[in-house]
């Protein structure tokens, strides 16, 4: 074990430290988190509409025999869509530059506004006098992120440049003041800006945009839209969980920037459509991971807590200490939540329950990617809370799937079958002591 050690210390430790303290990447990951509300917003209106208002929803077409109008209230809440998944590229060019500039201890209410500005400078030309909404949404968010990012970065330099700064007398208040300050850099951004977009014209009509999903969006939606990508991340993630290091949170960066359009894309089809089925990206982080990954927690540590409160049943159990852990972990299992059972028992450096640790979530996220492409389920890919129990998410994330709640339910059963025989040599070692 200490060779082990030495070797996740020695190559993923550096991995991890420079992933979380690239500013870039922690911007990215943390405009998404604070976007959460409105993706989760989106995404409930969607179920709402799917399950309880629509004639062939799991609970609406027992309400159509009630209320035979039924379909029509779907209208109340389908503006919702408009203000939330429909913006999401305008949310999170601000966000980003916001949070860029905070990192460079500058004004982030403005970067925010330039980088906005600048993103709809780059925007594709109106047709007929109006702005298309193509590219406010899902279809948008690579050019957002960059534009956020170097409009950030570039913000946050030329505003510390004295010789750009408009600097006024004592007496005008501070707010005025600072706007001057920026005038500036805001100027040299948004013209930079424009001439690229003229440029890029020159080469693509319809703007940066069509240019980036045709080069670099599209190609990486379809690395991330195999099911394998999803499970090598999490392999990456549990090993380093499996040293202390909180896994999920340091490759987010990745998982969040991969799958941000796919995700706000598939919420878009699902409220069109009516249904999680024949969604564009079935096998996203969330589908994938979110369903049959983290039945609760990271590593599937439900499935673990199950596997020693059975053990703890029989003649020769000596591990009380598990058994205590487990009953603490249980509660806050069902919620997703899992550093009492990680850090307790501890699963982190031992041994024995790493191996299932890490072994859990590759196999049911594998057979989660099998019953979706065989058609046997729906992708649950709406986002309805990582802490909602399961199989409860399964069934809403999936527009009110039972099969994807039933297939959560029977994965679960699998992962308490592989923690079993470590469980049970976890037990043994502690007796031979």
């Amino acid at each position: 074990m200490q060779a082990l050690n030495s070797f996740f210390e020695r190559y993923f430790m550096p991995f991890a430290t420079k992933l979380n303290s690239i500013k870039g990447l922690i911007a990215i990951r943390d405009a998404f988190v604070q976007i959460f509300p409105l993706t989760f917003v989106g995404s409930i209106v969607v179920c709402i509409n799917v399950v309880l208002l629509s004639s062939s929803g799991f609970i609406g077409q027992f309400l159509v025999k009630i209320i035979p109008d039924l379909d029509d209230f779907q209208a109340v809440l389908s503006p919702v869509s408009n203000g939330t998944i429909n913006l999401m590229a305008v949310f999170i060019v601000f966000l980003i530059a916001r949070n860029m500039a905070k990192q460079y201890e500058v004004d982030g209410l403005k970067a925010g506004l330039t980088a906005l500005a600048s993103f709809f400078v780059l925007y594709p030309p109106k047709v007929d006098g109006m702005l298309t909404e193509s590219y406010l949404g899902a279809n948008g968010i690579f050019v957002a992120i960059i534009t956020g990012l170097l409009v950030g970065y570039g913000f946050s330099k030329l505003t510390k440049i004295d010789k750009l700064q408009i600097k006024m007398p004592d007496q005008v208040p501070p707010e005025v003041s600072k706007s001057f300050m920026i005038a500036i850099p805001t100027a040299i951004i948004i013209i930079l800006t424009s001439v690229i977009a003229y440029c890029i014209s020159l080469i693509e009509p319809q703007g940066l945009n069509a240019l980036v999903y045709a080069i670099l969006q599209a190609p990486i939606q379809s690395l991330g839209a195999t099911p394998f990508t999803p499970m090598i991340l999490i392999f990456m993630a549990m090993i380093l969980w499996s040293v202390g290091i909180h896994g999920t949170f340091t490759v987010s960066p990745i998982y969040i920037t991969l799958y941000a359009s796919m995700n706000i894309a598939n919420i878009s089809y699902a409220a069109q459509a009516g249904t999680t089925a024949g969604s564009p990206y079935p096998y996203t982080w969330f589908a994938l991971f979110e369903n049959y990954g983290c039945i609760g927690g990271t590593g599937n540590t439900l499935a673990l807590i199950v596997a020693i409160l059975i053990l703890s049943r029989k003649k020769g159990w000596k591990r009380a200490d598990y058994t205590k852990t487990a009953k603490i972990g249980l509660i806050p299992g069902l919620f997703c939540i899992n550093e009492p059972i990680i850090f307790g028992l501890p699963i982190v450096l031992n041994p024995i329950l790493v191996i299932p640790f890490i072994l859990s979530p590759i196999v049911s996220m594998g057979l989660g990617a099998l019953m979706i492409s065989t058609g046997l389920v729906l992708p649950g890919t709406l986002d309805v809370g990582w802490t909602t129990p399961q199989p409860i998410k399964a069934f809403l994330s999936a527009s009110g799937s039972w099969e994807t709640a039933i297939s959560v339910c029977f994965v679960f059963i699998i992962c308490v079958l592989i923690y079993l025989p470590f469980v049970a040599l976890a037990n043994k070692q502690q007796t031979n002591q």
